[in-house]
């Protein structure tokens, strides 16, 4: 009889036809023996996962084998480990199923971690085991108060965040002195005020006077500490913020009377983000030649404001530009109104004779605006017609061989007649006088 490849017991019945069938079977049996192991081969044990610095929940395994794979006892196993992490014991005798174990506790990394099973004088490769460490749950952030969800560029939240720090299955986690940070996770600008604080002995964290700094847009904040879960907020809407002098821009043309002055104002916050629907809150005041105790304030465009004015006299004007109650710009901006055009309806002459048969007529033109405003400049066209006779017009003292400009806004001529009667016709850039022809 040849034993089969099996190890263990096993047994052979012999039958005989015996009539009747009364000890009719023998049975033999025998135990079967392994041969000389071979190999070791994995029998458990291998590509498990767990937390840094923990035994594995299933040891490692190896089983000594003769060519059959029958188990094979007595045969010394040692473990090595590769990667870090620690096997115990480090030597195991193989026992009556010829299978070896041992315990293997990881690293505190998180990663890989191997192990190596070999037995002196088998053949075969050495057995290799990789196991895997994941990092142990961390305690957690959490906001039970969210910051608010609008907010003005650089002016503190009206709503303050806070923070209670948790264990990892959810527990409030009383730990003093644990210094959590924010920062912006996502949207432009930064967080302004006290941006780490510690926590109480409660572990709650409490922040008082955070800002949102910059563009405006959508933001939101992320609170983080050493070893916690971080946390992020809501969406914070950011919008401008109040006035700033320095970034807000005024512009105050000089004026001419009669015509239009128009005031443009640029209201930005303090890291240039234009102030919209805020007409209502400007206020643009005039003193001086031609005051008015207030210039109604429309918006343009965004962030950008008019007023308007048609000043009557010459001389110069002051405006106060203030957003509720705060000058913009250098506090108060001059207009120098000038004199409008030459106007013949304002414009007068002085005409004066002198003498009987031969008459001396002397004649002074004074130039104004149409509001009345003297010109105090020369250079209006101004033409004198004695008696119907040839036109004498106005020049410059150096050119002037009959009337003379005078450069102030007066214009002067001295001419002699002969006769009593004397008229005299003046015209100002084309058209009469007012008053024109003179008699006098």
């Amino acid at each position: 009889y040849t034993l089969s490849t099996t190890a263990g017991d096993q047994m052979v019945e012999a039958r005989a036809p015996i009539v009747p069938q009364t000890n009719s079977v023998a049975t033999f049996r025998i135990a079967a023996q392994p041969e000389a192991p071979e190999s070791l081969a994995l029998a458990g044990g291998n590509g498990q996962s767990a937390q840094v610095s923990t035994v594995l929940p299933e040891s490692l395994a190896v089983q000594a084998v003769d060519r059959f794979g029958n188990g094979v006892a007595g045969i010394e196993v040692t473990w090595q480990v590769s990667g870090g992490g620690d096997v115990s014991p480090t030597s195991v005798t193989t026992g009556p199923d010829g299978r070896a174990a041992t315990s293997l506790t990881l690293g505190d990394s998180p990663g890989s971690y191997g192990a190596v099973a070999r037995a002196d004088g088998l053949g075969g490769e050495p057995v290799a085991f990789v196991q895997t460490a994941v990092a142990a749950p961390k305690p957690v952030l959490v906001l039970v108060t969210q910051p608010s969800s609008l907010a003005a560029a650089g002016v503190p939240l009206e709503l303050q965040p806070e923070i209670q720090l948790q264990d990892p299955f959810g527990a409030p986690l009383i730990q003093e002195g644990i210094r959590v940070t924010v920062q912006v996770a996502e949207g432009e600008g930064s967080v302004g005020g006290r941006t780490t604080t510690a926590s109480d002995a409660n572990g709650r964290v409490t922040f008082t006077d955070l800002e949102l700094r910059g563009e405006t847009g959508t933001s939101t904040l992320i609170f983080a500490a050493d070893d916690f879960t971080p946390v992020t907020s809501n969406e914070i809407v950011v919008r401008p913020g109040p006035p700033s002098p320095g970034q807000s821009s005024v512009s105050v043309p000089n004026g001419t009377a009669g015509e239009r002055t128009t005031i443009v104002v640029r209201v930005r916050d303090e890291f240039g983000n234009d102030i919209s629907g805020a007409a209502d809150d400007l206020s643009i005041r005039v003193t001086g030649a031609n005051p008015n105790p207030g210039l109604p304030v429309t918006e343009s465009s965004s962030g950008s404001y008019t007023a308007s004015y048609v000043p009557i006299h010459t001389g110069r004007d002051d405006l106060a530009i203030e957003f509720r109650g705060v000058p913009l710009g250098g506090g108060t901006e001059a207009s120098v109104v000038a004199p409008g055009p030459a106007d013949p309806s304002t414009s007068t002459a002085v005409v004066t004779k002198t003498g009987i048969l031969f008459v001396q007529v002397d004649i002074v033109v004074t130039t104004r605006d149409a509001q009345g405003n003297l010109l105090g400049h020369g250079g209006d066209q101004v033409e004198i017609v004695p008696n119907g006779g040839p036109t004498r017009t106005c020049e410059p003292l150096s050119q002037a061989e009959t009337c003379v400009d005078k450069g102030d806004g007066t214009y002067a001529d001295r001419f002699i007649l002969v006769g009593s009667d004397v008229s005299v016709a003046i015209r100002l850039n084309g058209q009469p006088l007012a008053g024109s022809p003179f008699t006098p």
